[in-house]
């Protein structure tokens, strides 16, 4: 049987490189506020705005997505799209107006974000979509671990043209596999258009509610990790090591995704995640009762971030079967993108002098809430998926 366009290994390089190098700017975020903290006199509140600017955009073109998304030439919106993101990182070196900048950073959002989306939901079209979808998560994890290691090196004074630098030449090679590979049409659902109608609504508010809740959850526990660490008596140099390969074995989470894909259901692997991934913020909080503080936080640490990459794919999956038109999937990155944004600051008001407890305790109610609304949606999809069954229609 012939392979469609869409599940052929280069159309599927294409959108993985398309969709990891797209969330550049989340991957290499601490480097890049601390570059423009090394090269500019911004204020604080200034520092901040920059570095949401790009996420802003992301969130905007994403959401705008689900109204264009089917109805584009695929290969062609991400030549232009791409070509956009480069120029818009091309023109960032040069430039030193707050002003120009934040214009530019969420001018590149926009056309990362809609890029983004475009290869999302084409991974979400694919035969293997849970398998690719994970490996998404891999490369991604790839590009942030390689730039976190390799970017450092550089000065402080060239330190923000490595930034530009190393997203561009990324985008290089994104652009030219684009070119010859990139599919042109939409995948399974290119002749769905139209409302899913009023049962999909329920289902859509717990995938956006349960997305949002995940990561505004990653967003202020990953910001003040590093703090809680400290607070229960390690030193720097045991924070960032412990980090740095808690973050290479979120690689193993994705991978492992990848390699299960949906063998065990979709409900299973959120239960098992959840449940380990709240039970080891509780360890966070109580870093001090353990004799070795550092092995706790590493080995607590190597666990929670496994779960974080294992299940993105999943709520992936779940969240493109709410809707059989393809076109929802769009708004994940408006979902996810909106809440890491909001995470820090949040993260920022619940912290009471050294004490970063209050953010733990906010982000086992976050997880809860997350790992709640997408059990309710899997149960809500598969009850349509019933209800439909006798007619011979497909609700996926």
């Amino acid at each position: 049987m012939k392979l469609r366009e869409i599940d052929r290994s280069g159309s599927i390089l294409a959108m993985l490189l398309v969709a990891t190098v797209t969330e550049a700017m989340l991957l290499l975020l601490p480097i890049y506020v601390g570059a423009i903290t090394d090269r500019f006199v911004f204020t604080q509140s200034q520092l901040g705005l920059l570095g949401s600017a790009d996420l802003v955009g992301i969130a905007a073109s994403t959401l705008s997505a689900a109204w264009w998304l089917r109805r584009v030439p695929w290969r062609e919106c991400i030549l232009a799209l791409l070509g956009a993101f480069f120029i818009a990182n091309l023109v960032s070196v040069r430039l030193d107006s707050f002003e120009l900048l934040m214009i530019t950073r969420v001018f590149a959002g926009l056309a990362a974000g809609a890029a983004y989306a475009i290869a999302l939901a084409g991974l979400c079209d694919t035969v293997k979509s849970d398998r690719n979808t994970a490996l998404m998560v891999c490369g991604q994890v790839l590009f942030g671990a390689a730039g976190s290691f390799i970017l450092p090196l550089v000065s402080a004074n060239w330190q923000l043209v490595a930034v530009f630098v190393y997203m561009n030449l990324w985008i290089c090679v994104a652009l030219l596999i684009a070119y010859f590979a990139f599919p042109g049409e939409p995948g399974r659902h290119a002749h769905h258009v139209g409302a899913a109608g009023r049962p999909a609504a329920a289902r859509k508010l717990m995938v956006i509610l349960g997305t949002a809740a995940y990561f505004l959850t990653i967003g202020m526990v990953w910001a003040y990790l590093e703090r809680v660490a400290r607070a229960a008596g390690m030193n720097s140099h045991e924070v960032a090591a412990s980090l740095g390969i808690g973050y290479l074995i979120s690689l193993f989470g994705s991978l492992s995704a990848a390699w299960l894909g949906c063998r065990l259901g979709r409900a299973l692997p959120m239960l098992v995640a959840g449940s380990l991934q709240v039970a080891m913020l509780v360890l966070f909080s109580n870093l001090e009762m353990f004799g070795n503080v550092s092995r706790a936080f590493f080995l607590t640490n190597i666990v929670f971030q496994f779960f974080w990459s294992y299940i993105i794919a999943y709520q992936i999956i779940i969240y493109s079967e709410v809707d059989e038109s393809g076109r929802f999937v769009a708004t994940y990155g408006t979902s996810m993108h909106l809440a890491l944004a909001i995470g820090p600051y949040a993260g920022s008001k619940l912290v009471s002098a050294q004490d970063y407890t209050p953010v733990l305790d906010a982000g086992v109610l976050t997880l809860a809430a997350c790992y709640t609304c997408f059990l309710i949606a899997i149960h809500l999809n598969k009850t349509a998926r019933m209800a439909v069954a006798p007619t011979g229609q497909q609700i996926s």
